[in-house]
């Protein structure tokens, strides 16, 4: 998925027109990409991270989320993970959960998610 059409799914999907943006990391002629955006209020959510095939496995994603995560804190804003990347790598790394509260409460948002309940 192009940084475009997640775009136009995060449009379709909330029928908003907020800004999407992105996060790059080139690698070589390979680009992974985190998509995000801020609303009205201050609230960043994570909506898709992309990692080439020959990007997997080198710690990229990680690296886009917890740039995300730093952009986060910086702006004082709270945290929405749709992006199931994001929100696997940070249940897997609990140890980021302790840098700020809207880490904190994303995450918790997450395992309630796992309990069956919807965004």
């Amino acid at each position: 998925m192009t940084p475009e059409q997640v775009e136009g799914l995060v449009h379709e999907k909330t029928r908003s027109t907020i800004a999407v943006r992105t996060l790059v990391e080139p690698v070589g002629d390979d680009i992974a990409y985190l998509s995000y955006s801020v609303d009205d209020h201050n609230q960043l959510t994570i909506w898709h991270t992309e990692v080439p095939p020959t990007m997997q496995r080198l710690g990229v994603g990680g690296f886009l989320v917890e740039r995300a995560l730093e952009m986060t804190k910086n702006a004082g804003a709270s945290l929405r993970l749709v992006c199931p990347f994001a929100k696997d790598y940070l249940a897997r790394h609990p140890e980021l959960r302790d840098r700020n509260t809207a880490t904190r409460d994303a995450v918790l948002e997450r395992e309630s998610l796992q309990s069956g309940e919807t965004f």
